[in-house]
C-alpha cells in the first residue's frame, strides 16, 4: 500500500518574525540584567559650583569653601569614606581630581584655592566650573566604588554692586550640593580623564594636598 505524504504549507515569514522576537526579547533580557548589575549605587554622586575664582589674584574677592561630612552611617562605626573629588571646567575639561579620606562624623572643609591651583589641563586656574563628588570606599578617584553616604555644601561667591567709593563687592552663599544619580557613563568618563591626568600630569592636575586642609 502507497502511502502519500501530505505536505503543511509554512508561513515563511512569519516563522522568522517569531524566531527574531524571540531573540530580541532575550537579549533585552541580557543587557537589561547587566546594565542592572553595573549600574552605580543611589546617594554617592554630589554636585555644586563654583564662580567668580578670582582670588588670589584679587586679594579683596572673598575665598569659597567646600564643606564634605562623613555622617557614619554607612558601613561599620569606623568605616572611612572618601571624596574623590572632581573638578570641571566651565567648558567641561577636568581640570583636578583627588580622594580624601574622611573618618566617620568627620568633616573636611576645602578651600576653593586648594581644588583649582593646579590645573592639569595646562589651561590656567579656572574660574568658574563645577565640582563633582563621589562618595567612595575605595578611595581612588581613578576606579571609585560608590559607596553612601557622604553629604557636602559649599560657598558662592557673587559679584555684587559697586560702593560709593567705586570699589567692587562681593557677597557669599551657601547652598548644599546635589545629590544627582551617578550614570556608568559618567562614573566611567570621570575616572578615566582622572586616570589620565595622574599617569601623564606629572604631578599637575592632582589635588591630593586638598586632603590635608583643615580650614575653619
Amino acid at each position: 500500500m502507497h502511502l502519500s505524504k501530505v505536505h503543511f504549507p509554512i508561513d515563511v515569514s512569519a516563522s522568522r518574525f517569531f524566531l527574531y522576537g524571540t531573540l530580541a526579547f532575550a537579549l533585552l533580557l541580557v543587557f537589561s540584567g547587566v546594565a542592572s548589575a553595573q549600574a552605580p549605587a543611589p546617594d554617592t554622586y554630589r554636585v555644586t559650583y563654583f564662580d567668580n575664582n578670582f582670588f588670589p589674584v584679587l586679594p579683596t574677592v572673598p575665598v569659597a569653601f567646600v564643606h564634605i561630612l562623613n555622617p557614619g552611617v554607612s558601613g561599620a562605626p569606623t568605616a572611612t569614606l572618601c571624596a574623590s573629588i572632581y573638578v570641571w571646567r566651565f567648558d567641561q575639561e577636568l581640570s583636578e581630581c583627588c580622594s580624601c579620606p574622611i573618618t566617620p562624623n568627620g568633616l573636611l572643609t576645602i578651600p576653593l584655592t586648594a581644588l583649582t591651583n593646579n590645573p592639569g589641563d595646562h589651561a590656567g586656574t579656572p574660574l568658574s566650573g563645577s565640582i563633582a563628588i563621589i562618595s567612595d570606599s575605595a578611595c581612588n578617584a581613578t576606579a571609585p566604588t560608590p559607596t553612601p553616604d557622604l553629604r557636602a555644601w559649599a560657598t558662592h561667591v557673587n559679584l555684587g554692586l559697586l560702593s560709593p567709593a567705586g570699589v567692587r563687592l562681593y557677597d557669599v552663599t551657601e547652598t548644599e550640593a546635589l545629590d544627582t544619580p551617578l550614570s556608568t557613563g559618567e562614573l566611567a568618563e570621570a575616572s578615566s580623564r582622572c586616570g589620565f591626568i595622574r599617569v601623564n600630569g606629572s604631578g599637575a592636575g592632582q589635588c591630593d594636598r586638598a586632603c590635608l586642609s583643615t580650614a575653619p
